[in-house]
């Protein structure tokens, strides 16, 4: 049991990270996800930039951002992808894959920057066809953040791939709150084990 605790989500002093999409929409007062599914991609071969769903705003410096396979995807650019979330959000979560067969698996990195101005980085590492959920909460709204998936700058080779895209507000323990509930679950623990 408190391994499973341990291992759903992890407690930093900038925010919370959730591997567990359960997890992460139990965090949240309110949400709103976008999938994609319904938006086709405009003439063939031709990418956009920016694509702006439910007040959140999806960018790419290059303009080859598509949504015809049922995903945002972003192919053969030089840069990642960037989102701007609507004002007052500090939850963010996806669906991420991405890569190309010669950046496989990937090395990606999602940068945080909050409304005050504090940024905060996560690296995780990806096979290219499979889908990584992560989810995040901060204490201050966020303002954008910007997924690379660690390809390199030239040749284009970023495939950047989200879905299921949550975004919403949630409410965030303090991390002593936290560390205290972690410390009630392991003495409990301890208790019925005798």
């Amino acid at each position: 049991m408190v391994a499973f605790v341990a291992l759903a989500f992890q407690c930093y002093p900038q925010g919370t990270v959730y591997t567990d999409r359960s997890l992460f929409t139990a965090a949240l007062q309110s949400s709103t996800t976008i999938d994609f599914a319904s938006m086709p991609d405009p003439f063939p071969g031709t990418g956009r930039s920016p694509i702006t769903i439910s007040g959140a705003t999806f960018t790419n410096n290059e303009a080859r951002l598509f949504t015809g396979s049922g995903n945002l995807w972003n192919f053969d650019s030089s840069y990642p992808v960037g989102v701007f979330l609507p004002g007052g959000r500090n939850a963010f979560g996806a669906d991420f894959s991405g890569g190309i067969v010669q950046n496989s698996p990937f090395n990606a990195t999602l940068t945080f920057t909050l409304l005050n101005g504090q940024t905060f980085t996560h690296n995780f590492t990806g096979q290219l066809g499979n889908w990584t959920f992560l989810g995040f909460t901060f204490s201050q709204p966020i303002r954008n953040l910007v997924y690379d998936d660690g390809g390199p700058f030239l040749p284009g080779a970023h495939e950047e791939m989200l879905d299921n895209v949550t975004f919403g507000v949630a409410t965030v323990p303090e991390p002593q709150v936290l560390s205290l509930a972690g410390v009630a679950v392991f003495v409990r623990f301890m208790s019925r084990r005798r």
